[in-house]
């Protein structure tokens, strides 16, 4: 296994497809949250690629009350929006003392074999993270989702085509 360490995740030319890379393994896109990101960095930089975020920035709901009425309207993200988002991420990994994740990638998990999407990925971590040991809750977070990581990238570990000399997985 290779240390952790954000700058190791390979960077693609374009975001994995919905199905795979080209090499048979499966990715999905990490959500732009500091406790997503913590799973990230939980997977490993050998489980994981990034692509530059070339995307125009999504639109914000923005919530507006007064004299009792609300109102939310659809508004272009800010720069302030930007960098809101990015402290929230920030904050958190370093609550889970994770190196700060760069700016400006979209971040893809694999998808571990035996496991179709996202949710059945997140859904692996729920028992560890519902019996969190007392103290700091993002460290404790940190270690559970580590080794709940580690058992799911090393119970079938799978070979590729580089290292198996051949066409695919052995």
């Amino acid at each position: 296994m290779h240390e952790r360490s954000w700058s190791a995740v390979p960077i693609i030319g374009e975001p994995p497809t919905e199905t795979e890379t080209g090499d048979g393994r499966r990715f999905f896109e990490v959500p732009e949250s500091g406790w997503h990101a913590l799973f990230a960095w939980a997977a490993g930089p050998e489980h994981m690629v990034r692509c530059l975020d070339v995307r125009p920035p999504a639109p914000v709901n923005v919530v507006y009350e007064s004299g009792g009425q609300r109102t939310v309207r659809v508004e272009e993200r800010t720069r302030g929006d930007r960098s809101a988002v990015d402290a929230d991420i920030h904050d958190y990994l370093t609550d889970a003392r994770v190196p700060s994740q760069p700016c400006g990638f979209r971040w893809f998990i694999e998808l571990p074999d035996g496991i179709d999407d996202a949710d059945q990925f997140f859904a692996r971590f729920g028992p560890a993270l519902k019996n969190l040991p007392p103290g700091p809750r993002p460290r404790r977070e940190r270690e559970a989702m580590i080794t709940v990581a580690d058992a799911l990238y090393t119970t079938a570990p799978r070979v590729h085509c580089e290292e198996a000399g051949g066409d695919g997985p052995a």
